[in-house]
């Protein structure tokens, strides 16, 4: 009988003991100022400055509004030092304006980057430019240099002009289609009823 109050006795100092060993070994090793997780590294250059869906843009010229741009999506890149752009998805429709603010034409495409140190628009997806009362271009590509007011491409074109279409491979335009040089022409339909 006293070896089993012996042992009884030892049972309840060895659980004490383990308790009290447990609250200071988790008060000196439990609290501490780091943070147990790591958080990945997220590259600054894979950020837009402004993510915007339905995104309404007016750019401006001194004062007078020049274009204005509609898109489903915008991503915005401009803060970046080696390749400051804006992306545009989603449908792209950009309304041309005049010095008078009159509509004169609008480009349209289903997707857009506008490199802007470069002043250098690319249009990929069923793009489409027409002018007030002028030519329609359409093809599936198309640069847009706002610097020297030029359109150009590679790829396959069709331009409509008074009811005559022409179709070919490669182009370079004046930004208002009145003048522009088809690379390698591969047809020429006429639109237009003999009324003979």
């Amino acid at each position: 009988m006293r070896s089993s109050i012996f042992f009884q006795r030892w049972n309840r100092l060895t659980k004490e003991f383990c308790i009290i060993y447990f609250l200071i070994w988790f008060i000196f090793n439990g609290c501490s100022n780091e943070v147990g997780f790591k958080t990945k590294n997220i590259e600054r250059n894979s950020l837009p400055i402004i993510e915007q869906e339905g995104a309404k843009i007016s750019y401006s010229d001194s004062g007078i509004v020049k274009l204005v741009i509609h898109a489903g999506q915008l991503k915005d890149y401009s803060d970046l030092k080696d390749f400051p752009r804006q992306e545009f998805s989603k449908n792209l429709r950009v309304q041309i304006l005049n010095e008078n603010g009159e509509k004169s034409g609008f480009l349209e495409a289903v997707n857009a980057l506008n490199d802007i140190k470069k002043e250098l628009w690319t249009l990929t997806g069923d793009v489409i430019v027409s002018k007030k009362g002028g030519n329609t271009l359409h093809t599936e590509k198309l640069f847009w240099d706002r610097d020297k007011k030029i359109f150009y491409t590679d790829s396959r074109v069709k331009i409509i002009q008074d009811g005559e279409e022409i179709v070919g491979m490669g182009l370079r335009s004046e930004e208002d289609l009145s003048e522009y040089s088809i690379f390698e022409v591969k047809g020429h339909f006429s639109r237009k009823k003999d009324l003979k």
